[in-house]
């Protein structure tokens, strides 16, 4: 599977972008992107009042001809895929 991530917002309003296959990803991290895919994880995200720059983030995943976009303004994240947006964040390039 191929995930696609991209952060936007924030303060300084720095755009980050990552694509990473997800063989190079934790296990536990893999198994999170397949529940994302299958739609089990997509809409547990927490109503949360946000507040101004705050990040965006977008996860594209893709197996295969199947394709998901995932997308959370900051206080809706679900607390499980919080561990994996950091991640990707850790790989991600500033776009220019």
């Amino acid at each position: 599977m191929q995930v696609r991530f991209a952060r936007s917002g924030g303060f300084a309003g720095l755009d980050l972008v990552a694509t990473v296959d997800t063989v190079d990803l934790s296990g536990d991290q893999q198994e999170l992107v397949a529940g994302l895919l299958s739609g089990d994880l997509r809409d547990q995200g927490a109503s949360r009042t946000g507040g101004a720059d705050q990040f965006c983030y977008q996860l594209d995943i893709q197996h295969g001809e199947r394709k998901v976009r995932c997308r959370w303004e900051e206080p809706e994240v679900p607390d499980s895929v919080r561990p994996l947006l950091a991640a990707l964040t850790y790989q991600a390039k500033p776009v220019r």
